[in-house]
């Protein structure tokens, strides 16, 4: 392949990669915020009419990324992509793509989390407020995983993305995770010998601090380095 069409190639990549991305973090949202009507919904906040605007929204945008993501999956080109030079660097980056999209859109499930632990410890055990603690409890141990190269997709590619200056960062952003992670349990540990039934409420905060700061630590440390070549 010539360079000049392989720069075209990576480029027509980038952008449907950029395209991916982007419907997905939409996706999220779109749960998210059903998520978030249904909470209202329940306690009263707001009423059965803005509800259903809402949510019939929420289901077109919903329907529109949806659409999205399955129109811009990886096809033959990133599969010629894939097998010419400087597969590393991609692998890389888009690896950092990842961890740092992850740890931002973390942050409101954590939140949603927050509040469904609140139900829960109030008595109302619902299966939705249930499913919510669960796909956190998954999430928040995805994104370490991601930063130890622990998961599906790390381990596929695992060659492209072990060296030995990965390893540095990793370290070090580890310790950055752990370091916010202690006093952030440590500070809902003492505000629970005051207010028990509300400090398990703050615990997904406090695991998203710990796991966001190690994982948005370790992707800008390899985006500087990435700028720095």
């Amino acid at each position: 392949m010539e360079d000049k069409e392989q720069r075209a190639l990576a480029a027509r990549e980038a952008k449907r990669t950029r395209r991916l991305k982007t419907a997905l973090i939409v996706l999220m949202v779109v749960v998210m915020v059903d998520v978030a009507t249904a909470i209202s919904m329940a306690r009263g906040i707001i009423p059965p009419t803005t509800v259903a605007i809402i949510t019939l929204a929420a289901i077109t945008i919903g329907l529109v990324a949806l659409a999205a993501v399955l129109g811009h999956t990886p096809g033959p080109e990133a599969l010629r992509l894939a097998g010419s030079p400087g597969r590393r660097d991609r692998e890389q980056n888009a690896r950092t793509g990842q961890i740092m999209t992850l740890s931002v859109s973390s942050g409101i499930f954590a939140l949603i989390a927050a509040l469904r632990g609140a139900d829960i410890v109030a008595g109302e055990l619902e299966f939705s407020a249930i499913a919510v603690i669960a796909a956190f409890a998954i999430i928040a141990l995805t994104l370490p995983a991601m930063v130890m190269n622990w998961d599906g997709g790390a381990r596929a590619a695992k060659r492209y993305l072990e060296d030995e200056l990965t390893r540095a960062f990793r370290a070090r952003a580890i310790a950055t995770g752990f370091w916010v992670l202690l006093p952030g349990v440590l500070g809902v540990y003492l505000f629970g010998l005051w207010r028990p039934d509300q400090a398990i409420v703050f615990m997904p905060l406090a695991l998203w601090a710990g796991a966001g700061a190690a994982a948005m630590h370790f992707a800008l440390l390899n985006r500087a380095a990435d700028a720095d070549e």
